[in-house]
């Protein structure tokens, strides 16, 4: 025993010093541009984290799941497969769900265990982060939010090395897909996830991300490297779009576009032959802050909603196949359509909105538009703001933040009005709708809660009816109009010669570690 012990401490210390030779020759080195194996990609913005129970944003996900593996991951089909647990076992009441971790390793050597799980998992409900309510169906976790019981008394165990138990509150389908997305992925126990400096996935930094660069490079400990078939990931920091296509006209770069580093509006028709158009389910919208005055008044938040004329939004801004949105949630999760548009009718809600509140249109004269800093939505903004002005005889202002000071305004609820945008997760319209169970929840942009719509999402995890209750769920929320959907998107991106496989999901996942190059 003593000789095993020995040898086995060996071979964790002599993989951790070939480990730490590749880093040190890939971080020393100053490979060309044209790298055989290299992908070259864009992102229009930094992360706001590299934390992945604190993703809240496109590049942040993207950039997690390329540097960390969960439980389970997702498929381009948009199945889910196992991934770190090699096996899952599900009660017959659908309650117990038991995952069995395969043998994998940290990129520092160590062990990844089911520990790591229930810590990490236990973080993000104590104190509530914003990913907070995707645990909801996992037993008294909304108690534990709420206060009412210890994060001691939540269903996640691990039950010893290599298995980590949860019991879940009621039987939930769509629960084993949940475990692929960014905040159920485990972070280390023993580094700062912020640092980046130990991971779990295809990739790891080659050395700390920059304002302007990021470089990955596959992690030779990852359970399934073998698979990975591109060796470095070169990501460019480019926030302005019409900069970013010229790198890729100059060969600097074999991807651009989607929700990661959008084309400029304005060659979009000169690209149309090399478009490729990246399935999701996302949706652009308007958010009212719904706790402040005047949009705690339903008739001004659907005065508006109304006043928005979203077919010339559609034709005219976007350009590339956008559906005109008559619902907050995607076709893919919903077919029914509402009625929205309608400039007559706005008008007399905004009468009867400021006869209701006791207050003239010069009143609010000073809102501000908030939009995040990307040509798409500045011209989307000027366009709205023209169309309310318009229609109201008003003035609103127009103010351009970047992605993390639009987020915090949004999570704060600093705001009246903004633009904002979103992904579905997963497969399922519970993933959007939740959101506004809980006037608490951080990603709950407008603050709106209301009683019966919390007992419909409640009844719909029990129900044989559960399609019919989130629909009526759906028409409750287009009646309150806490959001204004204006488009729902068609993402348009661009590839180079030099990319033979690419890999998305129906929802809009982007998986660069699927991609292959071809041989040069």
């Amino acid at each position: 025993m003593y000789t095993l012990l020995r040898y086995q401490k060996f071979l964790y210390f002599a993989k951790r010093w070939f480990f730490l030779l590749f880093l040190a020759l890939v971080t020393c080195s100053h490979p060309a541009p044209q790298k055989a194996n290299r992908l070259r990609l864009s992102f229009n913005t930094q992360p706001t984290t590299l934390d992945p129970r604190k993703c809240a944003d496109f590049v942040s996900s993207t950039l997690v799941c390329m540097t960390y593996e969960g439980l389970t991951r997702c498929l381009p089909a948009g199945e889910v497969e196992p991934a770190l647990a090699d096996k899952v076992e599900i009660s017959s009441d659908q309650l117990v769900y038991t995952f069995h971790l395969r043998k994998a390793f940290w990129s520092d050597g160590q062990p990844i265990t089911a520990y790591d799980f229930e810590k990490s998992w236990k973080e993000v409900l104590e104190p509530p982060s914003a990913s907070a309510f995707l645990f909801y169906p996992i037993k008294n976790v909304e108690k534990c939010v709420s206060g009412a019981v210890s994060v001691n008394e939540v269903g996640i165990y691990a039950l010893n090395q290599d298995t980590l138990r949860v019991v879940l509150e009621y039987p939930t389908p769509y629960f084993y897909n949940l475990t692929a997305f960014p905040s159920f992925l485990a972070a280390p126990a023993h580094a700062h996830p912020e640092e980046a400096s130990v991971v779990s996935g295809p990739y790891l930094y080659a050395k700390a991300p920059k304002i302007s660069d990021i470089l990955l490079v596959k992690n030779p400990f990852y359970w399934n490297s073998n698979a990975i078939s591109i060796d470095e990931i070169e990501i460019s920091i480019v926030p302005d779009e019409s900069t970013a296509l010229e790198m890729f006209e100059n060969g600097e770069l074999d991807w651009l576009g989607g929700p990661l580093c959008p084309l400029p509006p304005d060659a979009v028709e000169k690209l149309k032959n090399q478009l490729i158009f990246v399935p999701n389910a996302a949706t652009t919208f308007i958010t009212f802050n719904t706790q402040e005055p005047p949009f705690n008044n339903l008739k001004m938040r659907k005065a508006f909603s109304c006043a928005i004329d979203r077919e010339e939004i559609v034709k005219k801004i976007t350009q590339t196949g956008q559906m005109a949105a008559t619902s907050i949630l995607p076709p893919t999760f919903s077919k029914q359509r509402f009625l929205l548009s309608d400039l007559e009718q706005a008008k007399g809600l905004f009468r009867e909105a400021l006869e209701e509140m006791h207050i003239t249109p010069q009143t609010l004269n000073a809102l501000v538009l908030y939009y995040r800093p990307t040509q798409m939505e500045k011209r989307l903004a000027q366009t709205i703001q023209r169309q309310w002005e318009e229609a109201f005889g008003i003035s609103i202002q127009l103010a351009q933040l970047d992605h993390k000071s639009h987020t915090h305004r949004l999570q704060t609820r600093d705001y009246h009005i903004s633009l904002a945008s979103w992904i579905a997760q997963f497969d399922d319209p519970i993933s959007l709708l939740s959101r506004f169970k809980d006037s608490q929840n951080l990603k709950n942009y407008p603050g709106w809660e209301d009683n019966f719509y919390t007992r419909l999402l409640t009844l719909s995890n029990t129900s044989d009816n559960r399609k019919e209750i989130l629909a009526q769920a759906e028409l409750l929320f287009k009646e309150a109009m806490p959001l204004s959907p204006i488009y729902h998107w068609n993402s348009p991106a661009i590839c180079s010669p030099r990319i033979a496989f690419i890999a998305t999901t129906p929802c809009g996942g982007v998986l660069f570690e699927r991609f292959r190059l071809n041989a040069q």
